[in-house]
């Protein structure tokens, strides 16, 4: 019975409004963007889920010391979400049924994060505000590094 409500809550909590980091925003960690690390403090503080789509922590990890500030906050309260083959699928739907200006190339890590924002109504931390918008992603849930 208790597995079954732990399990509920972890759907309840996989769809509450939070931080969704772009690639952009993951590299930037590295010089400590102010803005950003107090929203982070902020989302953890108030039990926020903060969500990195694992193609963007892909696009961002370079290990050893470069990712350090990465590394950290994967050890803190984060969740990476995971692509599966339910998600290719669903991010593959999304990209052909997006029209994006002809400047900008369907990128299935920026597909990945606009989905993610979009389905739990969070936050976007991203160095590319303009492509996040392309996918649909409302001005009002955009935040520039």
């Amino acid at each position: 019975m208790q597995e079954k409500r732990a399990k509920r809550a972890d759907r309840a909590r996989a769809q509450l409004p939070g931080l969704v980091l772009d690639a952009g925003a993951l590299q930037a960690l590295e010089s400590r963007p102010i803005r950003l690390l107090v929203d982070l403090q902020r989302a953890h503080a108030l039990g926020l889920p903060i969500r990195i789509p694992a193609g963007a922590l892909a696009q961002s990890w370079r290990g050893g010391p470069r990712s350090a500030a990465l590394a950290r906050l994967l050890k803190q309260l984060c969740a990476v979400v995971q692509v599966d083959e339910r998600s290719a699928r669903q991010i593959g739907e999304f990209i052909a049924s997006v029209r994006l200006p002809r400047r900008v190339k369907p990128d299935i890590a920026d597909a990945q994060v606009a989905l993610v924002a979009r389905a739990t109504a969070s936050l976007v931390w991203t160095s590319d505000p303009e492509d996040m918008a392309s996918y649909g992603v409302g001005a009002d849930f955009i935040r520039k590094i």
